[in-house]
């Protein structure tokens, strides 16, 4: 996938019951590279995974899949992933980056796409 990356994400797996994120910023270098990512319902439920994490398609997939009320609506069991590659919500920036369209008003010509057509 191309850096940096689209604003919408849909995991896998539920984080505090959500499985849909905004892309709200990003950095790093290299495989360091992370992006921080806010519940598109719960702005209280953050994230800071690396890249090459949301480049495996059995955990993420850019934009918004549709789900049934079932699946969307998984509580987790614990707060967060206990690895290295989910940081605790107290870690993750939540300024918006310049190019994300979120910030008005938008200085930017071309912000992030939402997802991938």
């Amino acid at each position: 996938m191309n850096w940096p990356p689209n604003k919408a994400w849909t995991s896998s797996s539920s984080f505090n019951g959500f499985r849909h994120f905004v892309a709200i910023n990003y950095g790093g270098r290299g495989s360091a590279r992370w992006v921080n990512m806010v519940s598109v319902l719960d702005s209280k439920v953050r994230l800071r995974v690396l890249w090459h994490e949301m480049n495996d398609t059995s955990k993420w997939a850019s934009g918004w899949l549709q789900l049934s009320r079932d699946e969307a609506n998984i509580p987790s069991t614990s707060r967060f992933k206990e690895d290295n590659l989910i940081q605790k919500r107290e870690e993750v920036c939540l300024h918006p980056s310049a190019d994300s369209g979120l910030n008005i008003p938008c200085d930017v010509n071309s912000p992030r796409p939402w997802f991938l057509e």
